[in-house]
Order: structure tokens, then C-alpha cells, then sequence
């Protein structure tokens, strides 16, 4: 029953995902589904660079929003984000996948809060982030 239930889960988000065009553009793509943690990946292209050739700072952003938000959603839970930091540690280069590890550290009634790790495939950390995010409804797996 509970494998049943992280399956429906995981078919909710996935889908969810792929009817969002920002994810779609950005070309980021769902790796794992856990419980109240998920990790996604991006491969850097050009497009995805500011004028330094480094992965813009709104792209690595919108990776971390992303990753905690789908973290919240693996809770059975839909959320908006309230609150949202990053800290920038290492530039990424043009090339590289970056791995976004989203899980959440409070899973409220009304609030989550959640942190993300921004990696290489080696785990050295490229940025960290963190968020406040407003429970809007529940979904039934």
C-alpha cells in the first residue's frame, strides 16, 4: 500500500513538472522522489549564462525554488513560496550538470520550510538555499 502511495506520489509530480513551462524551458529535469526530499538536474548551456559565461544566479534561483517546492509536493502538500535565500559558494561553468537536493526541514499545517544543496556530481557544493513556503491544499495520492 505505502509503495502504491510514493508511485502516485511521484506520477503527481512528474506530471505536475511537465505542465509547468518555466521548468520546461529551463530544461530541468526530476532524478529522484523521496519522501520530503527531491533532486533535479540541469545541464548548463549557453542560454542558461550571464554575460561571465557562468550559470546566471536567477537559473541556480530558480533551481532551488524549484527543488524545495517539488520537495513540499512529495508531502502531499501545494505550496507558494513566502520567503526565499540563496548563498552563492562556486561559479558553474558553461558544461557543467548541476544537482539540486531540495528537502524539508518543517513539514507544518500551514508552513514548510525547506533547504536545498546546489552540487556538481562530485558533491562540492556550488550555492545553498533555503525557504518559507505557504501550504495552499492538499492533494490525495
Amino acid at each position: 500500500m505505502e509503495q502504491e502511495i510514493q508511485e502516485d506520489v511521484e506520477k503527481y509530480i512528474l506530471s505536475f513538472y511537465d505542465d509547468n513551462p518555466f521548468v520546461q524551458y529551463l530544461h530541468m529535469d526530476i532524478l529522484n522522489i523521496g519522501s520530503g526530499e527531491v533532486r533535479l538536474a540541469l545541464q548548463v548551456v549557453h542560454e542558461h549564462t550571464n554575460v561571465y559565461k557562468i550559470a546566471h544566479g536567477g537559473v541556480l534561483m530558480s533551481m532551488g525554488d524549484t527543488a524545495m517546492g517539488a520537495a513540499c509536493l512529495s508531502c502531499r502538500k501545494r505550496v507558494v513560496t513566502l520567503d526565499f535565500h540563496m548563498n552563492f559558494i562556486r561559479a558553474v561553468p558553461t558544461g557543467q550538470q548541476v544537482i539540486a537536493r531540495g528537502r524539508v526541514v518543517h513539514n507544518g499545517s500551514r508552513t514548510m520550510v525547506c533547504e536545498c544543496d546546489l552540487l556538481d556530481e562530485a558533491g562540492q557544493v556550488f550555492a545553498k538555499s533555503g525557504g518559507t513556503f505557504f501550504v495552499t491544499g492538499h492533494f490525495a495520492a
